[in-house]
């Protein structure tokens, strides 16, 4: 009888940056059912598993529903989570709304929207908190500055480079005519619209932290498949903004971290696929080329990878290959990027373009602001016609007539093959047949492995098998 008449009472539910409520006010079935639903396996510990290394340090598991003294706290995005669950036992709520809202001024966006991001944008305001799925060349940046301005509130954008930063205060000017303010390197500069790289908000003291973010009514995060992240939580969870956003064009992660993005963002408010976007024409299909190459590695165990990866960054052979392919590419009047994850291998691949008469600019995380701004202007003009670039250009790089794309390193994650082909995707005045040149190194089992991984992910993406080319082809 006393446990029916507490299961009836109202359960206050403090919401704010999380979601608060008292552990001795919970119904205990209550929280068993929320610690089932946000906790998912631990990637460390089966990586550490499958190692055959000792786990005895490392959770099997990671909860997050978390105990702080006398309270349960659970992260924003699991709101309607919430609510389900004590719907479902019959536990009334008692939301006490600390979330931060400023009154409405909104601002037209000065060009016109595609039918689906109309869609999005509405998804996004009636919404509240949520995650909107696009693929890349989409115009996720266009959709999420319509709905800053639909909205109405002080907003705060969070990027994770440099470079996103700058086009995030590109965008902003050039859809609703406002200079937007910036929280980066060490320079505070807020504005009603303030756009922070995601690095610089950790580094802030505390008292500068809350500060800074109760000003805003609207939090964004570019690329919020990163959320998973340590450093993106902490930030999240420390702001109060009633909107809450996500844009990512890939929200599944290969190490099993992606229920973390709707745990903290909320759900899917809105998803576009490819395949609606290439049969209304707005993005291109493009065709795959499998590249083999006779690259060899007497390759043992794990513990080989980085001696493998640095013979494959140096062989000679492998390197000519990548130069002959671009230079024919560049010869047709191609627009080509280059990727690679290793510094060298730009380096000595740009050196073998040069010994064939190819001027080739290298583009990574420690190129200067300056000279970043001068290759991707040369590039979309297409005076500079091959760039080569490290994970810096996976996310975010913007270059229209871009019609060439070789991946000259091995890798698996869906992910970044899913941004990779994006790269390519974008209409463009005469581009037709955009292609991605995919070398595989099929004499090494973990790269052939990696190989079939990719194969996997195009054939999902754009439903057709990798056309496979010998490597005499380059």
């Amino acid at each position: 009888m006393v446990a029916m008449l507490h299961s009836r009472l109202a359960l206050p539910v403090v919401v704010d940056s999380a979601i608060r409520f008292t552990v001795a006010g919970c119904p205990p079935e209550l929280a068993r059912a929320l610690r089932v639903d946000l906790s998912i396996a631990n990637p460390e510990h089966a990586r550490l598993e499958h190692l055959g290394k000792w786990t005895g340090h490392v959770p099997r598991g990671l909860e997050f529903l978390e105990r702080d003294g006398d309270c349960y706290v659970m992260p924003r995005g699991a709101l309607g989570l919430l609510r389900q669950r004590a719907g479902e036992l019959g536990q009334p709520l008692e939301l006490q709304n600390h979330m931060v809202r400023f009154p409405c001024e909104p601002i037209l966006v000065k060009v016109e929207l595609r039918p689906y991001q109309i869609a999005a944008v509405e998804a996004m305001v009636a919404g509240v908190q949520g995650v909107v799925e696009a693929p890349c060349g989409s115009g996720k940046t266009t959709t999420a500055v319509a709905a800053i301005g639909r909205g109405g509130q002080p907003s705060l954008v969070i990027a994770h480079t440099h470079a996103l930063l700058g086009q995030w205060c590109e965008q902003i000017w050039t859809l609703l005519k406002v200079r937007a303010g910036t929280v980066t390197e060490g320079v505070c500069n807020p504005s009603r619209l303030t756009v922070a790289t995601v690095q610089t908000l950790v580094r802030l003291e505390p008292l500068d932290f809350q500060e800074l973010v109760a000003r805003f009514g609207l939090v964004l995060l570019d690329e919020c498949h990163h959320v998973p992240a340590s450093t993106f939580r902490d930030v999240l969870s420390r702001i109060p903004a009633l909107y809450r956003f996500g844009l990512t064009a890939t929200p599944e992660r290969d190490d099993g971290l992606g229920p973390l993005v709707g745990f903290t963002l909320g759900p899917t408010l809105h998803r576009v696929g490819y395949d609606e976007l290439v049969g209304a024409g707005y993005l291109q299909r493009p065709e795959v080329c499998t590249i083999r190459t006779s690259f060899t590695f007497d390759w043992k165990g794990p513990e080989d990878w980085g001696r493998c990866m640095q013979a494959l960054v140096q062989d000679p052979e492998r390197n000519n290959l990548i130069a002959r392919l671009v230079a024919r590419e560049v010869a047709a009047d191609h627009t080509v990027l280059i990727l690679s994850t290793r510094i060298e291998h730009l380096e000595l691949i740009r050196v073998a373009l040069a010994e064939r008469g190819i001027v080739a600019e290298v583009l990574v995380g420690k190129t200067k602001a300056s000279d970043r701004a001068s290759i991707l202007e040369r590039f979309r003009s297409g005076s500079l016609r091959v760039v080569l670039s490290s994970q810096l250009a996976d996310e975010g790089l913007d270059v229209p007539r871009l019609d060439r794309l070789v991946l000259a390193a091995p890798s698996k994650a869906r992910g970044r093959t899913v941004q990779r082909l994006g790269r390519i995707m974008r209409c463009h005045p005469g581009k037709v047949a955009p292609v991605l040149f995919d070398l595989v190194d099929s004499a090494v089992g973990p790269l052939r492995w990696q190989a079939v991984q990719r194969q996997r992910a195009y054939a999902e993406l754009l439903g057709v098998q990798p056309e496979a080319r010998k490597a005499a082809h380059g």
